[in-house]
């Protein structure tokens, strides 16, 4: 007679131990689809019908557009090369750093007209408002600011900009 590795009782208990796993697996399944919540899938269309006499209906079927929320925040470009950063709004302030053409910098409060408080390397500074141009930006999907363009209005800032560099006189100071 051949032995078997393990003995009938053994084997039972197995058996009756991987039904149990297997019934509990099930039932935690079932009970984590019956709890999900059930999400209704909006409709891709909206109708719009308009009866226009008893004998005709006007139709009209246009796609549902999904809302995009974009958070514009101003920024501040520097427009020359070299201008001081003060930790006041005014000349009597201390020069704190220099920023250059072409810069962006995060703003704080345009409370003064002549002054714009920035974030100079986290800390609160003041520029002066003359060497700015105030240019809307948004937060991109890969954490970098980008200048935000409306699609609907004309640009007209490059005609603009072309003319107001001509005139500007830079001064010695700057500020």
């Amino acid at each position: 007679m051949k032995k078997s590795f393990l003995d009938k009782s053994t084997r039972t208990s197995i058996m009756y131990g991987v039904i149990i796993c297997l019934l509990v697996g099930i039932v935690v399944c079932i009970v984590r689809i019956s709890v999900r919540p059930k999400i209704e899938k909006e409709e891709e269309f909206v109708f719009t019908v308009n009866k226009i006499d008893d004998d005709m209906i006007d139709v009209q079927v246009e796609q549902k557009r999904e809302e995009v929320h974009i958070d514009v925040k101003n920024r501040a470009r520097i427009l020359e090369d070299n201008i001081n950063v003060r930790s006041g709004p005014g000349t009597d302030y201390e020069r704190v750093g220099t920023a250059y053409k072409g810069f962006d910098f995060e703003i704080l409060a345009t409370d003064n007209s002549e002054w714009i408080k920035i974030n100079y390397d986290d800390k609160a500074a003041y520029i002066y408002s003359e060497f700015v141009e105030i240019v809307p930006m948004f937060l991109n999907d890969m954490g970098e600011y980008e200048e935000y363009v409306e699609l609907d209005k004309k640009d007209s800032s490059d005609t603009e900009s072309e003319t107001s560099e001509d005139t500007q006189e830079p001064t010695e100071d700057n500020n």
